[in-house]
């Protein structure tokens, strides 16, 4: 239940700071071979940082578009290396918004690796 808590907080803070999300054009699915798929969801991106696990841990709320978190239609989370984030080139002003593009950045291309007849676009 916190952890619910915890995702749909991040989804509101997300839609009320009209953040950055990721928007899609087909039918998306979250997970190798799964049979859940999200029709041409809009993709928020939240992200904590563990220091015992040395890991980024994406916290990915997909909704209905343009409905934001009125209408959350699953929650999934995916875990990087610091590594894996370092590769992507963040953009933005200040560290904070950086750090954001790269998780999107490396959200997207993990997704588009799963879905590579899908169009992710950051927006």
């Amino acid at each position: 239940m916190k952890k619910i808590l915890i995702s749909l907080i991040i989804t509101l803070f997300a839609v009320s700071a009209n953040a950055q999300r990721i928007t899609t054009n087909g039918l998306v699915i979250l997970e190798t071979g799964s049979i859940s798929q999200h029709n041409t969801p809009d993709i928020y991106v939240g992200f904590t940082y563990s220091a015992f696990q040395a890991a980024y841990i994406a916290n990915i709320t997909l909704t209905k578009p343009g409905a934001g978190a009125a209408a959350i239609y699953a929650e999934f989370q995916i875990r990087y290396t610091k590594t894996q984030i370092d590769a992507y080139t963040g953009t933005g002003t200040g560290d904070t918004a950086k750090i954001q593009n790269a998780m999107l950045q490396a959200v997207k291309a993990t997704l588009l690796a799963l879905n590579p007849a899908i169009t992710f676009t950051i927006v």
